[in-house]
């Protein structure tokens, strides 16, 4: 069985004139901020948000998570949504009667701050 683990974000801007920097620093970790082409249903600019080494979401702690969501929301009064996926990989039987090589399960970590508060932090099973 292998196992991969992945951190990734939205940041919603809205209507406001905030900036961001292209990459932003915590826990001697970088992230990196990039805006997103489109828009979303509610016409909000929104910018994503991923570690530069996506090796660190293993050891990456949802204590930490939360820490990360909570400080981008309130240092540029944004809503901000984080989560750490786990999804682990092996033989999965084919109507076939062969075999192949695929997400057996998965589970989550997301959370949400706005301006510093605490929207929603919840555990997913996929």
């Amino acid at each position: 069985m292998d196992h991969e683990y992945s951190i990734s974000g939205k940041l919603w801007i809205g209507s406001q004139h905030v900036t961001l920097p292209q990459e932003y620093s915590f826990a001697d970790n970088l992230f990196v901020i990039s805006c997103c082409q489109g828009r979303t249903r509610n016409d909000d600019a929104t910018h994503v948000i991923a570690p530069r080494n996506p090796r660190i979401a293993e050891g990456f702690s949802e204590k930490d998570l939360c820490a990360l969501c909570c400080l981008l929301s309130q240092e540029f009064g944004v809503r901000v949504r984080m989560e750490k996926l786990h999804e682990e990989y092996g033989l999965l039987n084919v109507f076939n009667g062969g075999s192949d090589y695929e997400v057996v399960s998965a589970d989550g970590f997301a959370c949400e701050y706005e301006c510093g508060k605490e929207l929603r932090c919840e555990k997913r099973r996929f």
